[in-house]
C-alpha cells in the first residue's frame, strides 16, 4: 500500500487529493510498476510502501511438503516474495531518486522463523522476506531507508475469518489476533516514532512463538 507525502490542509483540501486507489495484478512486474509510478504522480511522491498481499490455504492446498506441486510451490513463492521483491526494488529506486529516505514494512509471518507444517512454501517465502528486510535495512540506512517486518501469527481476517477453533487453546492470549492490530503495528513501524527501528520484526502471535513446552 502506497502512501503519499502528507500535504498542508487548506480551506479547499479534500479527501480525494489525498488518497488514490490504484489496481493491478502484483504478479505482473508491469502492473506492479504502473501502480507504484501511479501512486507516486497521482500523491506527489512516496514515503511509505506497505506490502500486504500474501498467504497459502487461499490459493493452494495445505499438504505435505513432498506431495506439494510444483506449480502451488511457485504460486506461493509468487505471491509472498517475488512481488515483494520487486516492489522493493522499484520503490528504493524510487526513494533514492527523491533523495528524502522511506520506509518498507512488509507483512510477515511467525512461520518464517518457526516450522510450517503443511504450509512449507509460506513459511519459506516468509523467511525470505525477514532475510530482505535485514538486507535492505544494512544497505540503505545511510540514504534514509528503513524497512521491517510484522509477523502475524493467528490472525482472524476476511480471507481467514473461522481459524479452527482447536487452535485457540494453545495461544497464551486465548484468541485470535485482529487485522487491525496489525494495520497499527504497521502505521507504527512506518511512523516517525519508529525511524530508529530497521530490520527488525515485530511478533503478534498472542505468544504463541515465547510458549514454553510445559504445562502453565
Amino acid at each position: 500500500m502506497p502512501h503519499g507525502r502528507p500535504r498542508r490542509r487548506t480551506s479547499c483540501w479534500r479527501p480525494d487529493t489525498f488518497a488514490h486507489a490504484l489496481s493491478g495484478d502484483v504478479r505482473s512486474r508491469e502492473q506492479l510498476d504502473g501502480m507504484i509510478e501511479g501512486a507516486a504522480e497521482r500523491l506527489g511522491g512516496l514515503d511509505v510502501l506497505i506490502t500486504v498481499v500474501g498467504g497459502q490455504v487461499a490459493f493452494v492446498p495445505a499438504v505435505r511438503l513432498h506431495e506439494m506441486a510444483d506449480a502451488d510451490w511457485d504460486t506461493v513463492y509468487e505471491l509472498n516474495l517475488r512481488y515483494v521483491a520487486r516492489a522493493v526494488r522499484r520503490v528504493l529506486r524510487l526513494f533514492l531518486e527523491q533523495g528524502t529516505g522511506g520506509t518498507i514494512v512488509g507483512i510477515g509471518s511467525v512461520t518464517g522463523f518457526m516450522a510450517a507444517p503443511m504450509q512449507a512454501g509460506y513459511g519459506a517465502a516468509k523467511a525470505g522476506l525477514h532475510s530482505l528486510a535485514r538486507t535492505v535495512a544494512a544497505e540503505y540506512a545511510a540514504d534514509g531507508i528503513r524497512m521491517n517486518v510484522v509477523a502475524g501469527g493467528a490472525i482472524s481476517t476476511a480471507v481467514n475469518a473461522g481459524p479452527s477453533a482447536a487452535w485457540v487453546p494453545e495461544i497464551p492470549a486465548g484468541r485470535y489476533g485482529t487485522s487491525e492490530e496489525m494495520a497499527a503495528a504497521a502505521v507504527y513501524l512506518a511512523s516517525d516514532e519508529a525511524r530508529y527501528v530497521t530490520g527488525q520484526q515485530i511478533v503478534l502471535d498472542g505468544g504463541v512463538s515465547v510458549r514454553g513446552p510445559f504445562p502453565q
